[in-house]
């Protein structure tokens, strides 16, 4: 084999590496959290994406707030919500599950109507909020508990669906 093949050779396996990489987001050696975890990816991702919402949304909601029930409500959201995600970050970080950032765009969408209330039409809607968010979570909480595989998630879902129940029954009690 020539010089100039040898050359062309390495450049082409060089090239099809990087084009693999592009296509597949990263390295061609990296796990993607498809193959790593299944079903338990899928449920990190997406009760991280919760976990998110409810620091941000109870955030403004401890400037915004009307009601000092309220506003003690969202600061025991934060409280618990960060703590949680912490707690969720380092399963993930195991798992090699990237989690979300920011918002999804319908909860951007909430934060930005949520934005444009004031008084006692801001803590309504922030309620109404926590009230649908936490229903969904304990919806994904109990159907993920018989899919994932991690004895790590397991345990977090239950201890993770008490809170969201306490917390659902607090929002409800704030409803009245």
């Amino acid at each position: 084999m020539t010089m100039t093949s040898r050359m062309f050779l390495a450049g082409a396996v060089v090239f099809t590496g990087v084009a693999l990489a592009q296509t597949t987001g990263g390295s061609s050696t990296a796990k993607q959290p498809s193959e790593t975890a299944g079903a338990d990816a899928t449920f990190i991702q997406k009760a991280a994406q919760g976990g998110v919402a409810e620091v941000e949304l109870s955030k403004l909601a401890e400037q915004n707030a009307k009601s000092g029930d309220v506003k003690k409500f969202a600061e025991h959201m934060v409280r618990d919500h960060t703590s949680n995600n912490r707690e969720l970050e380092k399963i993930a970080t195991k798992e090699n599950v990237a989690l979300p950032k920011e918002l999804d765009s319908d909860h951007a969408a909430i934060r930005d109507k949520l934005a444009s209330l004031k008084d006692e039409k801001f803590d309504k809607a922030y309620i109404d909020a926590m009230r649908t968010d936490h229903q969904k979570m304990e919806e994904l909480l109990k159907s993920s508990e018989g899919t994932v595989t991690s004895a790590e998630l397991k345990t977090y879902i239950k201890k993770t669906t008490a809170a969201v129940e306490a917390h659902l029954r607090e929002a409800d009690k704030l409803k009245e």
